[in-house]
């Protein structure tokens, strides 16, 4: 991007939600701005709670009514998606508490306000196999049983896997308000079969479908691969590399697949999963938009601030070819953790 339109961006996220003087900023503020506010009153760096739109505002709907407000371009394009039967996907840093409060507060905005919506809620965090325990648990629900989020883990082995407790309120939320939620991933075995034994694991016919019988390209190829070992710190031999990409490519068609069949029964869907899984050029939205062209997706990134970087070009994922990955990214405060590598390398 050239540097002034560079600093025409950057002029254009900080005008933001912030400023009531702007007519564009007076509009109602609910639950996901709301939320937003709160959990950024601690984090003092100037992007921390700023939504940045990657796409040019002419790139988008010409009805928007403010063009130049972040929030109200978010707004619309995630109100249109889902309204015409689309999908709205919240990629998150797994371990980051904000980023599942926001998440919580995106579905309470988007797939609440409307007492006809049936949107349905699909996880990255629930597998294949857990999906029984998810449908018994429905069922006491809508039987008009009292039950809790203690009552669904319990029904789907929660403590049996790795998430951590920090998704309780987005279980909250989805639970108190009745609405169908899936689960998104393949099972374990699945995917260690997968990453052990590459493309062969599947037929051709359930290739075909899950269209994974397309290539991503060779940059795309190598950049899913450099990923996989950035994110393993080095400590994996190389020859593990292109079963673990096949792997990765078939839990995000998988993941893909189950909003497409949320989305179908129910008219729309979210989906709650990992950056990886949210990015526009290979991976959910791909495999989405090879199956139904026609389908909306809308990808918003949480992403964490870094201490000395306040350009938010900078922070934007992207494909090989230096398009932008993602529809639009939220800045948030950084979850404290440790050096992920060092646990890595000894494992």
């Amino acid at each position: 991007m050239h540097l002034v339109h560079r600093i025409i961006a950057a002029t254009l996220l900080l005008i933001g939600w912030a400023a009531d003087a702007n007519a564009c900023s007076s509009a109602k503020r609910g639950p996901f701005l709301k939320e937003i506010a709160q959990t950024s009153k601690s984090c003092a760096h100037p992007l921390c709670g700023q939504i940045y739109a990657t796409a040019r505002p002419e790139a988008e709907d010409p009805k928007t009514p403010c063009p130049d407000d972040q929030w109200q371009r978010l707004e619309a394009a995630v109100t249109a998606a889902l309204s015409a039967g689309g999908v709205l996907i919240l990629g998150e840093m797994h371990d980051n508490a904000t980023h599942h409060l926001l998440q919580a507060a995106a579905i309470r905005e988007f797939a609440l306000s409307e007492p006809s919506n049936e949107t349905a809620i699909v996880f990255e965090q629930l597998r294949d196999d857990q999906q029984p325990g998810i449908d018994k648990f429905t069922a006491k629900q809508h039987s008009g049983e009292k039950v809790t989020v203690a009552d669904f883990k319990l029904a789907v082995a929660w403590q049996k896997s790795n998430w951590p407790d920090l998704y309780d309120p987005l279980f909250e939320t989805v639970i108190a308000a009745k609405r169908p939620f899936y689960a998104g991933d393949v099972s374990r075995a699945e995917i260690m079969k997968a990453a052990k034994d590459g493309a062969g694991v599947l037929p051709a016919d359930a290739s075909k479908r899950l269209a994974l019988d397309i290539p991503l390209g060779a940059k795309f190829d190598a950049a899913s691969i450099k990923e996989i070992e950035d994110a393993h710190c080095g400590a994996l031999p190389k020859e593990a590399f292109d079963g673990m990409a096949f792997a990765q490519r078939y839990r995000d068609a998988h993941l893909a697949d189950a909003v497409l069949k949320a989305s179908q029964q129910h008219g729309s869907a979210i989906l709650i999963a990992g950056t990886g899984h949210a990015r526009t050029d290979r991976a959910v939205p791909w495999y989405i938009r090879k199956r139904t062209p026609e389908k909306k997706v809308v990808s918003v990134m949480f992403v964490e601030i870094e201490t000395d970087n306040t350009d938010p070009e900078t922070y934007v994922p992207r494909d090989p070819d230096g398009l932008p990955a993602a529809d639009f990214i939220v800045f948030t405060q950084p979850a404290e953790r440790g050096d992920p590598c060092e646990k890595m390398r000894k494992k």
